[in-house]
């Protein structure tokens, strides 16, 4: 059975973690610096749900360099992953689309290439882009990777096209054509829905989810999200748990 590591932001001690580059808790996370494995840090495509919002800030990218540099002097011994800012399609589809032939995947695959060719020192993680609820349209994302030899180079990739799609079909094709296409890859997905955990875990080797800050079932009864530290602990318990127990089995390497 293969391993599947969770990725988030945590209120407790935890190994893998999620870090937002528009937000780097890094001070919070710091405290807890002796059990942390290997750190994700996310480019902050949640920039995009203002529709107005067409491309990232100007050095965004070197940004993010800095950032990389900073969490690999602040946690020596862990694996640190930069994700290289891509361009989705799920929050507003089509709306970062230069035309039909520069969509959101062309402009993801160019900021690839330039981080890959400027930055090689950085250990990046590599999104696959698509289509809004188009889940063969993935492949055009890995064909042009592949033309470009990323896919060839690179060991480690993100689906990063469903972080909002509440559909679990759609989701799980997407993955499944992901694996098939990157057989010998690892595949992480961003904001994996819960639900669609027992379907793809065979599929993928991590995902990430900040989910938990809303209560999993009624019986926390707590507000619609978590607003202190008791709350916050107790959510992340009460989802860890909703989570192996979707799991069925222990493949999961989370700390509860």
């Amino acid at each position: 059975m293969r391993e599947v590591k969770f990725y988030t932001l945590p209120p407790v001690p935890y190994p893998y973690i999620l870090i937002n580059a528009n937000n780097p808790q890094t001070a919070f996370v710091h405290k807890f610096r002796e059990v942390v494995k290997s750190i994700i840090l996310d480019s902050g495509v949640e920039i995009f749900r203002d529709p107005s919002v067409k491309d990232y800030p100007k050095a965004h990218i070197e940004r993010i360099v800095c950032l990389y540099k900073r969490i690999r002097r602040l946690f020596p011994h862990a694996t640190v992953w930069a994700t290289v800012p891509d361009y989705c399609d799920d929050y507003h589809p089509r709306n970062l689309w230069i035309n039909e032939e520069m969509t959101n995947i062309e402009r993801t695959v160019a900021n690839i290439i330039k981080c890959v060719e400027t930055y090689g020192y950085v250990n990046w993680l590599i999104p696959i882009q698509g289509w809004n609820k188009q889940p063969q349209s993935i492949n055009r994302c890995i064909k042009q990777l592949h033309e470009h030899g990323i896919i060839q180079e690179f060991q480690y990739f993100a689906i990063a096209n469903l972080c909002v799609e509440p559909d679990i079909k759609v989701i799980s094709e997407t993955i499944k054509i992901a694996r098939s296409a990157m057989p010998d890859k690892k595949l992480h997905v961003f904001g994996l829905k819960l639900s669609a955990v027992p379907l793809v875990r065979t599929y993928i080797d991590s995902f990430d989810s900040m989910a938990w800050t809303r209560p999993v079932n009624s019986s926390l009864n707590a507000n619609w999200s978590c607003k202190t530290t008791e709350e916050r602990i107790r959510f992340f318990n009460a989802w860890l748990n909703r989570l192996n127990h979707l799991m069925a089995q222990k493949t999961l390497d989370c700390y509860i």
